[in-house]
């Protein structure tokens, strides 16, 4: 796919992995629905920072089966309109999807068009946003955020039990199988004991390469964690760096928590482990 401009805002729709076989091709009902939303976005979004004698014209930049893509390309009609449209529509995405529900409160007709977005986007499909130097994913976690607007927007804050937003952080576990095969590409990390998952996406200009080495292996994992207010671990991790952890080969030897003479005594209350 040729380079998304600066002043262009590209989308791609495929199928899910868990899409039955034959429906790799996009429907043009759902392409429809996908394409009628986001320019309805980037209309609004106009319409939030430009005055009508100002207004920016959206133009289709390119169009395409397979991959189902398609783009536009934003026209200022006046000179020193401003800021795009496209900047807004970028702020107000990424920014919700990271947690700030509270910036599409500030921008009421954004809010309705995101809400169009992520029902239009159904399974079994999903859709990547793609700007110049970066993409974000449609997905469920989005359509997730994007409702926790409306629940912020009726019920007012979230309790302050647990801590909502983005923050970078760092993290162990065992990394399952990567999948390559989505608009986005994801994992699960699994965290010591078994028992909790934090949902990670990775960065596809790195390429496979960079990341094949680490599937189902233990590893540290760091990056830009993402916090809901819906529990004390984030939902979401998109890696920035990752890096297998060494396991230990060295034999453990336990007799010395069961022979006292080996250990000098029982007098410290203290048990000894002894490597060997």
């Amino acid at each position: 796919m040729s380079p998304i401009g600066a002043n262009e805002i590209g989308v791609v729709i495929q199928p899910i992995p868990a899409a039955a076989p034959g429906e790799a091709v996009v429907p043009a009902a759902v392409f429809k629905k996908v394409f009628d939303a986001v320019l309805a976005a980037l209309i609004a979004a106009d319409r939030e920072i430009h005055p009508k004698t100002a207004s920016s014209e959206f133009v289709i930049g390119r169009l395409s089966a397979a991959p189902c893509e398609f783009s536009f390309v934003e026209k200022a009609q006046a000179s020193g309109a401003g800021a795009p449209s496209i900047a807004l529509f970028r702020r107000c995405a990424g920014r919700v999807y990271r947690s700030d529900y509270r910036i599409l409160l500030e921008h009421r007709r954004l809010m309705r068009a995101f809400q169009r977005i992520v029902a239009a986007v159904e399974a079994p499909y999903a859709a990547v946003v793609r700007y110049h130097d970066t993409e974000l994913p449609l997905d469920e976690f989005f359509r997730r955020q994007v409702d926790r607007v409306g629940l912020e927007n009726e019920s007012g804050p979230p309790g302050e039990r647990w801590f909502q937003g983005a923050v970078i952080g760092a993290f162990d576990g065992r990394l399952e199988a990567i999948d390559y095969r989505a608009a986005a590409w994801s994992g699960r990390l699994t965290l010591a004991g078994g028992e909790v998952e934090i949902a990670c996406v990775f960065d596809k200009s790195r390429g496979e390469n960079a990341y094949n080495p680490f599937g189902n292996k233990d590893v540290a994992v760091a990056g830009r964690a993402i916090y809901t207010g819906d529990s004390q671990l984030p939902e979401r991790l998109e890696v920035m760096t990752i890096e297998e952890l060494p396991r230990s080969t060295a034999a453990i030897d336990i007799r010395g928590a069961l022979s006292p003479d080996a250990v000098g005594g029982w007098d410290d209350e203290f048990d000894h482990l002894h490597k060997q």
